[in-house]
C-alpha cells in the first residue's frame, strides 16, 4: 500500500509529466500559426539579453525546464523502484 508521500510524488511526477507536454505542444502551435500567418521572423529573438523574449521564448523555455525535471524525477523514481 502506498503511504501518503509516495502518493504525492506520484501526482506531482504525473502532473509535471503532463505540463510538459502541454508546453511543447503550444511550442508547435505557436511556430505552426506563426508560419501560416506568415510572421515567423516576427518571432525572434526567443532568447536575449540573457532571459526569454516574448511568448514563444517564455513557452520554450518553460518546456525545457520541464522536461529536465521530469527526467529528472522519472529518473528519482526509477531508482525507488528498484
Amino acid at each position: 500500500m502506498m503511504n501518503m508521500e509516495s502518493r504525492w510524488h506520484e501526482t506531482m511526477r504525473k502532473g509535471i509529466y503532463g505540463l510538459t507536454g502541454i508546453c511543447w505542444v503550444a511550442v508547435v502551435v505557436i511556430i505552426v500559426v506563426a508560419v501560416q500567418q506568415h510572421h515567423l521572423l516576427q518571432l525572434a529573438p526567443i532568447y536575449a539579453y540573457n532571459r526569454p523574449q516574448g511568448l514563444l521564448g517564455w513557452t520554450l523555455a518553460s518546456a525545457i525546464v520541464l522536461s529536465i525535471t521530469s527526467g529528472l524525477m522519472h529518473r528519482e523514481a526509477k531508482q525507488q523502484s528498484r
